[in-house]
Parts: structure tokens; sequence; C-alpha cells
């Protein structure tokens, strides 16, 4: 009896000294959850500092029982690579362009149509409405869960051959796009010889004269310092893009609901953040560029042109996107 009592004893207290009592192993063991959160963009940039607000309040609304990494500049791989390690699951969060996630959700295209989006605006309340709800379910359907968007946006073009007014300045220029069929096809509609690279990639490419120019967002300009090995800044805005940050979806469904709260409310809050000081980036970053290249902006009559000469992707594209979520979305997009 003494024997028991002992034994009672020191398993009492051993459990208490650990704080377990009543608690199974496997619970002990997933007390604090580690998140691996991979990304494209550099430290410094809006998008990263979007990031760490992202992380912070989930590390605060969670008493630091989910913890998230941070890997900046494609630690982790090309974008590709994350985005495939995050519908896999060895990477938990990633975050790339439409695009890029059209390799497996096709109907993300329709973000990347030429001149589709008219505003930040219209793009905000359209990824908040019926066209985004959309692209979430397909995004769902092959792995991903959206967690939420981060404004980047107009894509402008950099070049060291000549300015662009016109799609016929395009003619015969390699031009660095995103490795996505819409990308190619758009530009090569107007007459460039699209070259796909991953976004570390540019820079060489340009300084090697493998390519002799690129098209980005102003911020990512300057971030990526593209201006050192390029002469001309055309404000064309073909494209408006942004980031779609996700999780891989058979993690998120195996997270508790109040987990998924702590999750979607930190996104909530940097996305409040991020799409006030992005456009302020933009325009800092654009002024920047202004001082450092030689500029053209293009008037509403050159960018009809432009509009023109890539009227036939949106046909071409069509049957993979949808014809339904492509006329939703011209109409949820376009001016007002």
């Amino acid at each position: 009896m003494i024997k028991r009592r002992r034994v009672l004893k020191f398993s009492l207290a051993a459990a208490a000294a650990a704080g377990t009592i009543g608690m199974p192993a496997i619970v002990q063991a997933q007390r604090v959850k580690t998140f691996r959160f991979g990304s494209p963009t550099p430290p410094g940039s809006i998008y990263n500092q979007a990031m760490e607000m992202f992380v912070n309040e989930v590390h605060k609304a969670s008493g630091d029982k989910l913890k998230v990494e941070l890997y900046p500049s494609s630690q982790l791989g090309s974008i590709r690579d994350m985005l495939q390690a995050v519908q896999l699951g060895t990477q938990s969060i990633g975050m790339a362009v439409p695009a890029w996630y059209s390799g497996w959700a096709k109907p993300m295209d329709v973000f990347s149509m030429p001149f589709i989006i008219s505003s930040q605006d219209r793009l905000r309340a359209a990824l908040a409405g019926p066209v985004g709800e959309d692209v979430g379910r397909q995004a769902e359907a092959v792995g991903f869960k959206i967690l939420g968007f981060w404004t980047m946006g107009p894509r402008q073009l950099v070049n060291a051959v000549r300015p662009i007014r016109r799609p016929d300045d395009l003619k015969g220029l390699k031009i660095r796009v995103i490795n996505s069929p819409v990308f190619h096809e758009t530009f090569r509609t107007l007459g460039a010889n699209p070259v796909g690279l991953d976004s570390a990639e540019m820079y060489l490419a340009l300084q090697q004269k493998t390519v002799d120019g690129a098209d980005n967002a102003a911020t990512d300009i300057v971030n990526l310092k593209l201006f050192e090995v390029t002469k001309f800044l055309s404000l064309t805005g073909t494209i408006f893009d942004f980031f779609a940050v996700s999780m891989n979806k058979a993690l998120w469904d195996s997270l508790g609901a109040d987990e998924k709260k702590i999750f979607s409310d930190a996104m909530a809050k940097s996305m409040e953040w991020e799409w006030k000081a992005q456009p302020e980036a933009v325009k800092a970053a654009t002024d920047r560029l202004k001082g450092l290249l030689t500029w053209n902006d293009i008037t509403e009559a050159e960018r009809q042109e432009f509009v023109k000469a890539t009227a036939q992707v949106y046909a071409q594209f069509e049957p993979t996107i949808g014809k339904g979520l492509l006329a939703q979305a011209v109409k949820a997009l376009g001016p007002a």
C-alpha cells in the first residue's frame, strides 16, 4: 500500500511539473505548431512588411502556440517550386501572382487578361465578391486554401533598347515575362519575343542581354534594381497584378476553428494595411524610376492600340478560364 502511494505520488508530481495532467501525449506535441512561409519578395518591401504583420498577429493571438517562420527572397526555391511545395504540403504557406497559380488552377488566368482590371478598388471589390469566391473554390480543389490577397499594382515595362509607346515598338524585343501561357501569348500578340523567367533570374538575364526588357510593378523594378541594367521605363500598365497568399488545403482543414480564425483575422489586418501602403510605395518607386531612366507614359489612344492588339487573348483562353467566369470578371473588374 505504501509502495503504491509512493508511485502514485511520484506520477502525479511528475505530471504536474510537466503541466500535462489529463493531456494526451499527442496534444502535448501539438502545443506549438510551426508553419513555413516562403516568398520571392525581398526584406523591406511592402509585401514583406505585410508578411511580418501577418506573422506577428498570428503569434500574438495564439499566445505563440502558432509559430510562422518567414523565408523571403526565394530561400525555399523558385516561385513555382514554392507553390508546388505548398500544394504537396512540404511548405505550409506561400504567395504568388495568379499567373503562377494557373499552372494548377486555369481559372486563375482570368486576372492576367490584359487590361481587364480597371482600378485597385474594382479589383479589391471583385476579390471580395463572387469572382474571388469562384477562383477560391477552384484553388481549393487543387490543394490551395487562399488566405487573402496583397496588391502589387500595374506592371510596367523596362528595357535597354527603346521607349515603348505602341505595340509596334515591342516588335522583335525579347521581354521577360512570367512563365505563363497568358503572359506569353499577350506579349506575342504585341510583337515581342516573350521569355519565361523566375523573378530571381531577371537581373542577370538583363545584365547578360539574354533579354532586352521585362515587365513588372514599379516597386519590384526598384527592389530588384532592374534600373541598373535597363534604360527605358514605359508606363503601359498592361496587367494590374497582386499576390494571393495560400496555405496547404489539407493543413488548413486540420486546424481547429479558433486557429483558422486567428489566421483569417491576421490576414485581414495585414491586407487592410498593405492595400493602403502599396499604392504609396508604387508612386514613390515610379517617381524614383523617372529620375533614373528615360520614361514615357502612353496616351489613351495609344492604350487602345494595346487593348485592340491583345483582344484575341480573351477568346483564346475563354475555354480554360470558363466563359461564365470570364464574362463575370470583365464586368466586375472593368470600369464602374
